[in-house]
């Protein structure tokens, strides 16, 4: 018989999602920030301009989470905010264009790691297509 924590989904998911974390830690220490932080960048480098609540829609966090992401990168000269009324436009930052560079060499190690971890691209990618398939199915179904 499994253990609660071998079969439980909330459980094996954190678990996942903490490994996960390791690996990323390690590979976007050449950014000198945290590897959330270098997807925000790479999105709205995606975008080329993104709103703030649009990010924060596509990235799963509240507005207010996203806002603390930008604050920071704001700071380091990352990403210029436009205030356009109620809504605060985003996009990067001449520095933000080159550390952006950073961020997406970092990717390609993470892509990498993960091949190296899961024995092939092809097995990494499915893995990856069920969990975004897994959490859509969680979204929709859990409201």
């Amino acid at each position: 018989m499994a253990s609660v924590l071998e079969s439980c989904t909330y459980f094996v998911s954190n678990r996942l999602a903490r490994e996960t974390e390791k690996i990323a830690k390690k590979v976007y220490q050449p950014t000198g920030m945290n590897p959330t932080y270098s997807y925000v960048l790479m999105a709205i480098d995606e975008k080329k301009t993104v709103l703030l609540h649009d990010l924060a829609d596509l990235m799963d966090y509240s507005p207010s989470t996203m806002s603390r992401f930008v604050d920071s990168l704001v700071k380091k000269g990352y990403v210029a905010r436009d205030y356009q009324w109620r809504k605060v436009a985003l996009s990067l930052t001449d520095s933000g264009t080159e550390m952006v560079k950073i961020a997406y060499q970092c990717l390609a190690k993470m892509d990498q790691e993960t091949c190296r971890v899961f024995g092939s691209a092809e097995q990494r990618d499915r893995v990856v297509a069920n969990l975004n398939e897994w959490t859509t199915t969680i979204e929709t179904k859990a409201k």
